[in-house]
């Protein structure tokens, strides 16, 4: 009996290209195994980012501007959880002098994963307020330890590195360290202020206004309500009512508005 060749109906509507079905593309089964096999990574990468951050501490952090960053310390612990190691790119670092004589450094380092790597770089400068000061207390260029900016440097780029292996640590919000257990109370904090000429400058010593009751709160303060109130800066006091008050029967999160905090102070 000769063989029939099988006829597969492709139905076409007007204005479109004929599509081809997935599962002729794919097969059926590599289709639920391509399934499995990114529920199983999706699984794997969110033990690990719990993992980095369940050995860093308040002090491995920082918040600037409501939005928490890992410092250098906290990446060396999550690099040394995973075994991730460190070398220099060749030519680096590069090491420019500016005519007053400050040293600028910039390393690029390779972090080392199990079956990959990735380059970060990181630059300090002798210049920064960091090192040199500010105003009449300005160091001069010979009154700073070249080797303190170099590390700096370098470790700087490491943390850059280490932050582009682990998937989310750059954009991490502060909801997702106090579920890892932080006390995010204790992290250091900073915001910014606009400049005269419109743009940002940042001072430790810099206050800000409560938007509820218009009381001062500090650079900590300020930054810490920017984390968890949508950008809003209010002292500790209206925070706590905000707090308090910010659910509704819906469940919806809501923000403390000025005029809200003033009828909770009443």
């Amino acid at each position: 009996m000769p063989e029939v060749d099988e006829k597969k109906e492709v139905v076409v509507v007007e204005g479109q290209q004929p599509q081809a079905n997935l599962t002729e593309l794919t097969g059926g089964n590599d289709v639920i195994r391509l399934a499995e096999e990114a529920e199983a990574r999706v699984n794997a990468l969110n033990k690990i980012m719990t993992a980095s951050l369940k050995v860093t501490t308040p002090h491995d952090w920082v918040i600037i501007g409501g939005k928490p960053y890992l410092q250098e310390s906290g990446c060396t612990k999550v690099a040394s959880l995973l075994g991730v190691s460190f070398e220099v790119c060749p030519g680096f670092p590069l090491i420019e002098t500016d005519s007053f004589g400050y040293k600028t450094y910039t390393y690029r380092v390779r972090a080392f994963g199990k079956n990959t790597y990735v380059e970060g770089e990181g630059q300090r400068s002798m210049k920064e307020e960091f090192f040199a000061g500010k105003g009449d207390k300005k160091k001069q260029p010979e009154e700073i330890k070249d080797r303190d900016v170099r590390i700096a440097a370098l470790t700087n780029a490491k943390a850059n590195a280490i932050k582009s292996i682990i998937p989310n640590l750059k954009n991490i919000e502060v909801e997702t360290l106090e579920a890892a257990g932080l006390d995010t109370s204790r992290i250091q904090g900073y915001t910014f202020k606009q400049g005269s000429k419109g743009g940002k400058t940042e001072d430790q010593k810099e206050t800000f206004k409560c938007e509820g009751c218009g009381k001062e709160v500090n650079q900590k303060t300020a930054s810490f309500s920017q984390s968890k109130f949508s950008g809003h800066i209010y002292c500790y006091d209206c925070q706590q009512r905000a707090a308090a008050n910010k659910l509704k029967k819906t469940g919806e999160v809501v923000d403390l508005t000025p005029e809200d905090a003033e009828e909770e102070g009443e």
